[in-house]
């Protein structure tokens, strides 16, 4: 059975990688670093082995004028598209008129059903109270209505990493709610999106979920196998805990994403991303560095020891 790629949970591959994920694409594989064990798997992206693309983007415009390209792969594309307004946060994010004009681009190419607007995390401190995020999700489905069928939603976890980038890098304080908080708070924000046609299901936070709240399943085998009419692998994926994602293959790299979003579980510091993205070369074969044929290079010996040991110490997803 043909794989589905992820691209990507670990890094914005539409925001700043693009060229490289289409050079992938036109010579049929990837060298990707499993960031639990530092092993180097190569995956094919053949168009016969390759089912669906589920895409993760806090911006697709850089995507979009490739999108040609990337169908002659294949078109069976899925979309998460990341609009929260919070740019105290996402410093390098765009402006969310500019992101929801390109989530209507893209709903109207494909399908509304085929892309799903995601409100998280939901980070709340001292600077940003949750009403703030109401009224930007209020904003937001409102410029969506008709488009937009379902919006994930999550509460920010405070990983160590997290706490580290707030005190280097923000004035703001994390500010830690109280678990029936929380569902008030997504209720309030399912009430508003039903107003709109818009259905809220909750990513790994089973606690929101309700009669009014689904559990999201992000990559969800049985929809794609639904959309696109293929047979599609639905056993589920070992992720994170209460993570109802099926099977798929992560093309992605930690610490590579520039966006700056300051609640980020993918970034060490965002020094480090910024510097990955420096680097970065579209013709490598992996997202890091170009993996010879026998193994790894031995300067990038190094590198992938400091992200095996990243990886280890972080519940990412």
């Amino acid at each position: 059975m043909a794989h589905v790629i992820s691209a990507s949970r670990r890094t914005d591959i539409p925001a700043f990688y693009s060229a490289w994920f289409v050079q992938r694409l036109k010579e049929g594989s990837v060298a990707v670093q499993q960031p639990y064990t530092g092993k180097i798997i190569r995956v094919s992206l053949k168009r016969e082995d390759v089912s669906a693309i589920v895409f993760w983007s806090k911006n697709y415009a850089p995507l979009i004028e490739k999108l040609e390209s990337i169908e002659l792969t294949t078109k069976n594309l899925f979309f998460h598209f990341t609009i929260t307004a919070a740019q105290e946060l996402e410093p390098e994010v765009p402006d969310y008129r500019n992101a929801v004009r390109d989530y209507l681009y893209l709903a109207k190419r494909y399908s509304f059903r085929q892309i799903v607007w995601r409100f998280d995390p939901l980070c709340i401190t001292d600077k940003l109270p949750f009403e703030v995020y109401r009224e930007r999700f209020l904003c937001c489905a409102e410029l969506l209505k008709g488009h937009a069928a379902t919006c994930i939603i999550s509460f920010a976890h405070p990983y160590k990493k997290v706490i580290a980038n707030f005190k280097k890098n923000m004035d703001h304080q994390l500010v830690e709610l109280p678990m029936a908080q929380k569902r008030d708070y997504a209720r309030s924000l399912s009430e508003i999106a039903g107003r709109f046609g818009i259905g809220l299901s909750a990513c790994c936070n089973d606690y929101l979920v309700s009669n009014e709240i689904k559990k999201a399943a992000c990559i969800d085998g049985a929809l794609l196998s639904t959309l696109f009419n293929i047979p599609i692998d639905t056993r589920r994926a070992s992720t994170r805990q209460e993570c109802a994602c099926t099977k798929s293959i992560d093309i992605g790299a930690y610490d590579t994403c520039a966006h700056g979003c300051l609640y980020c579980y993918a970034n060490t510091n965002k020094d480090q991303a910024e510097r990955a993205l420096r680097r970065h070369n579209p013709a490598w074969n992996s997202l890091r560095m170009d993996v010879p044929e026998d193994g790894v290079h031995k300067e990038e010996q190094k590198l992938l020891g400091e992200e095996k040991n990243k990886a280890g110490n972080s519940n990412c997803r």
